[in-house]
């Protein structure tokens, strides 16, 4: 039997325009009807993964920044695993060395050396008045010292390069690897670096343990490749038609589109599963 639904938000929950509709909203609230936990599981910062649940009306747990933070609901922090600064300061050192687009964030603001609006579409809220995003921004000459000024701790750092820029993809992950540290993408063209240990199915498990539910009585829905860890981990996996090979091939079901709601039929396929336990 299924008791909790963890499911990636790009790409997955939400359509191409990053809205999550009212379609698949109606269809998360028959999950918490049928007294499974639905759980957000995202690359991204915790105000932006706290937004969207919001927009459900329901309180449930969170794991974002790829699994280094995880959350009972939107204020319960339960498990953090950050970069240690110098692991920051020595990424910084190397993205600058190498003119690469870098960022990252702490638990509420995203940090960068320079300005690149495109690179926040996603993260745009209708707003007509006040903050018009879903995060915070601090972009500066010296972004670490502003971390360092805020005494926040850096949970993910993502390097930008082109996307058919393989020797540069190659070299990052050296780097990555030579630091010991984790490396994953959500999207092209984008590689996101955590602590060695972090990734959605570690994050999601200290959630699962204070809920008493086993890994077997969980479902994982994704489409990229830091979905995998969770996909490869839970009783019942999803990997949407617009995934990555790899996802499909390791996941028990492959459904429609983001566009096409393919996590309603997903949510679908778990009540029916369940109807008959």
């Amino acid at each position: 039997m299924i008791k909790l639904f963890a499911m990636d938000l790009d790409g997955t929950s939400l359509d191409s325009n990053s809205i999550l509709q009212e379609k698949t909203i109606n269809a998360l609230k028959k999950l918490d009807e049928n007294g499974i936990k639905f759980v957000f599981t995202s690359g991204r910062a915790k105000p932006s993964v706290r937004y969207l649940m919001e927009l459900t009306g329901i309180d449930n747990p969170l794991v974002t920044n790829n699994g280094a933070l995880a959350f009972m609901n939107k204020e319960n922090l339960i498990y953090q695993n950050p970069l240690k600064y110098e692991e920051v300061k020595e990424l910084i050192n190397f993205s600058q060395e190498n003119k690469l687009f870098f960022q990252f964030y702490d638990l509420d603001t995203y940090y960068s050396n320079r300005m690149c609006p495109e690179r926040f579409d996603h993260l745009e809220k209708d707003s007509s008045y006040g903050m018009n995003y879903q995060v915070n921004f601090s972009f500066s000459t010296n972004p670490l010292k502003e971390l360092k000024l805020r005494k926040n701790s850096a949970f993910k750092f993502q390097i930008f390069l082109d996307k058919n820029d393989s020797k540069k993809r190659n070299m990052i992950l050296e780097k990555v690897s030579e630091m010991g540290l984790y490396a994953t993408t959500s999207s092209y063209g984008m590689i996101e670096i955590m602590q060695k240990n972090v990734n959605k199915f570690n994050g999601l498990s200290e959630i699962s343990y204070l809920l008493g539910i086993s890994k077997e009585e969980m479902a994982a829905i994704g489409d990229q490749d830091n979905d995998i860890p969770m996909l490869e981990n839970v009783g019942m996996s999803f990997a949407m038609e617009n995934a990555i090979d790899k996802v499909k091939e390791i996941s028990d079901f492959v459904v429609s589109t983001n566009d096409e709601f393919g996590l309603v039929d997903a949510i679908n396929i778990v009540l029916e599963k369940n109807s008959h336990v």
